[in-house]
């Protein structure tokens, strides 16, 4: 049990240096090459924390089942989340398309970089060859295709409902809607993730679980992978789950002003802090995502992905734009014009298949980099 607590306690105290000792005062005002190693140790410990959340995540989702498990990862993210885009936009400066951004950043990193990753992992797995030498098609990973396609029908929706169509609304200047849109548009994401949770855990759960099991065993040995703590009971996996995302996402949070300076320092295009925040807040479900495709679970790597992004899209457009309403923020959500253009490539390149390919995943991680490159460039 120690040594599970172990990452938490390293992770409050990286947060108790950040927040109080005044260590974060001293790096603000030091040379790049001080900042980037803070940056470095601070992001170590944040992989370290997220691999433990991890393991509790793959114990939970073991012991209650799919997609209960992921359901479980989720929600815990999201709530965490959206207290800290609340929080940003109640006590902070007035940032009109903080929303957007996060959001934005969510799909991108969720659908392209960790999904291509996931693929070409999954792939590998299961690409064994048959007796003529080629690729044995049976043998490929499978997703369960109806599942993976009920997820692609919302994100594709609530994308362009929340992240397109702003732009060309006629009823206002911005790239918003205008006040009964926007009820409109709230009550119609809350809904329709209401409606998809209650299906998603009830007649219709078979369609979210693994279509073809797979035992992948240890090189070397016949043992099969075990998680973290596999002996856990399921209230002390769901505690050390829920205690590492926050310390996660309170570290993540809290090196926003540190990223900033060492981004600053190197000439780099301040709206690249926020994608390194986002990717450090997803660091837990990115994990967990990998590990499971490594191990040939499928579906509960898409599970893990398209749910976050689906309870991201569905559930901070109606918080942001009631929180805007209630601080007066203008809030904007249409994407840039080559946002747009990615976001259009990346729907189409995340429709399911009944098979994935590694050139599948290769070609999501095309469309990353080249993501990563334009907030950069």
């Amino acid at each position: 049990m120690v040594r599970l607590l172990l990452p938490i306690l390293i992770g409050l105290s990286a947060l108790f240096s950040i927040e109080f000792s005044g260590v974060m005062a001293w790096l603000l005002v030091q040379p790049t090459a001080i900042v980037l190693t803070g940056l470095g140790l601070l992001s170590g410990v944040v992989l370290v924390l997220s691999k433990s959340v991890a393991n509790q995540a793959d114990r939970v989702a073991e012991l209650i089942g799919q997609p209960y498990g992921t359901l479980v990862l989720t929600a815990a993210v999201m709530t965490i989340e959206l207290a800290l885009v609340a929080s940003t936009m109640l006590t902070g400066e007035s940032n009109q398309t903080l929303a957007r951004d996060s959001m934005f950043s969510v799909v991108m990193i969720a659908l392209t970089g960790v999904t291509g990753l996931c693929n070409v992992l999954a792939a590998v797995r299961r690409g064994t060859l048959g007796s003529d030498g080629q690729v044995d098609t049976s043998q490929m990973a499978a997703p369960n295709l109806l599942g993976a396609l009920t997820y692609w029908d919302l994100i594709s929706t609530m994308c362009v409902l929340a992240l397109v169509i702003p732009n060309f609304s006629r009823s206002t200047t911005e790239a918003n809607f205008s006040t009964p849109v926007n009820v409109v548009l709230s009550v119609v994401a809350f809904g329709v993730y209401a409606i998809f949770l209650s299906a998603q855990m009830g007649r219709y759960r078979n369609l979210y679980t693994e279509r073809e099991t797979l035992v992948i065993a240890v090189e070397g040995g016949g043992e099969t992978l075990e998680a973290e703590g596999g002996n856990l009971p399921l209230w002390k996996a769901a505690v050390l789950l829920v205690a590492g995302l926050l310390v996660v996402c309170l570290i993540a949070e809290s090196m926003g002003q540190l990223i900033e300076t060492g981004i600053t320092d190197l000439g780099l295009p301040s709206s690249l802090a926020g994608v390194l925040v986002a990717m450090l807040i997803l660091a837990p479900e990115a994990l967990n995502a990998i590990q499971a495709a490594s191990q040939g679970e499928v579906q509960r790597s898409i599970n893990t992905l398209y749910g976050s992004v689906v309870a991201t899209v569905s559930l901070t457009v109606p918080a942001v734009l009631v929180l805007g309403e209630i601080t007066g923020t203008d809030v904007i959500l249409g994407l840039e014009p080559f946002e747009m253009v990615l976001l259009a490539l990346t729907l189409i390149l995340s429709y399911p298949h009944a098979r994935l390919t590694g050139i599948e995943g290769l070609m999501k991680l095309v469309i990353f980099l080249f993501w990563i490159l334009l907030q950069v460039a």
